[in-house]
């Protein structure tokens, strides 16, 4: 879908407050509200916008730690990877999940409360999900930058 100039203002102003009335989105985009309605309807209604979430503090919750961690299954066979992607998206911590390409099969975002929590993650969970062969935990030290990942450029 092509993007206009009004659509891009219109998400740029959501992305900073999803929240915000539709008069101040229109505002904003230098339209009325009925048009930037309109517009909001059908980005939504094309999938452009997804949804909308609260965007929370992990530290706040009581999530120190942030960690990628590396796996790779035994093997690429069908049942290992139903059940490593199911063990995955039932685990609370695993944030984020990709198939990758290179020495790993996956790159997995996870959020822990420290150290030890990270390890009982790594070690009593990943690891142990059937199918799994190797598992290296990269940690977070700080983050430099952090916007939502979909460029509107």
């Amino acid at each position: 879908m092509q993007l206009d100039e009004f659509d891009r203002k219109i998400i740029a102003a959501l992305r900073e407050d999803a929240r915000m009335p539709v008069a101040q989105v229109a505002e904003r985009a230098a339209l009325s509200a009925t048009p930037v309605s309109r517009r909001i309807k059908r980005l939504e209604d094309e999938g452009v916008i997804r949804g909308y979430a609260p965007v929370l503090d992990p530290r706040k919750l009581g999530l120190e730690l942030e960690a990628y961690v590396l796996i790779n299954l035994n093997a690429h066979i069908d049942e290992n990877i139903a059940r490593f992607e199911q063990a995955i998206a039932e685990n609370p911590h695993v944030i984020a999940c990709h198939a990758v390409t290179g020495d790993m099969d996956y790159l997995v975002r996870v959020m822990a409360r420290n150290v030890e929590h990270l390890s009982q993650i790594t070690l009593r969970t990943l690891l142990r999900i059937p199918g799994v062969r190797d598992v290296k935990s990269i940690i977070v030290l700080e983050t430099v930058k952090e916007t939502q990942p979909v460029p509107l450029d």
